[in-house]
């Protein structure tokens, strides 16, 4: 994508036992870009932004809600109108409501309208008064799926483990 794209400089973050197969696989392809690869954990270390294209593995670490965490809000100072792909093999684990923040961090978000999470959901989640003993709290966790697809449908690609040549069955 990167090459098709005619990027010059990508930037790759992952989990931090992932980097060394990854450049593995950037060696053995050798592409005509030059990548930066990265963990989260160590995205204040970048000394520039000068990237065509960000690529996220393991993106829904990123999606914390309702309010953005410190990684969306670096994520989103690097990303701004650049280049995004997201990679999830589980792209929200939790709830739908976890795909405000993954798309958040890109200038380009079909949900760009949308300034904060509390605005989206009034539009795209069924809100609860969860009782926690202490305190009643909003929970944000039924997220209409249909809804949310009719905006990001054309930006997901899916694979199953089969059509993606695993090796290996994993069942989770």
């Amino acid at each position: 994508t990167a090459d098709k794209l005619n990027c010059n400089n990508v930037l790759f973050v992952t989990k931090k036992k992932a980097i060394s197969s990854i450049q593995d696989d950037y060696d053995t392809l050798n592409p005509n870009y030059s990548i930066t690869i990265i963990n989260y954990e160590s995205l204040h270390k970048l000394t520039h932004n000068n990237y065509d294209l960000v690529v996220l593995d393991e993106a829904h670490c990123i999606s914390s809600y309702p309010t953005p965490s410190q990684r969306d809000k670096d994520l989103k100072a690097i990303i701004k109108n650049k280049y995004l792909i997201l990679m999830s093999g589980t792209a929200t684990p939790e709830s739908f409501s976890q795909y405000y923040h993954q798309l958040y961090i890109s200038s380009n978000s079909p949900f760009k309208s949308y300034t904060t999470f509390y605005k989206w959901a009034k539009d795209f989640v069924n809100v609860k008064l969860k009782h926690l003993g202490y305190a009643k709290v909003n929970d944000y966790s039924d997220a209409n799926y249909d809804s949310i697809m009719k905006y990001i449908k054309f930006l997901i690609i899916t694979f199953t483990q089969k059509e993606a040549c695993f090796a290996v069955e994993i069942n989770e």
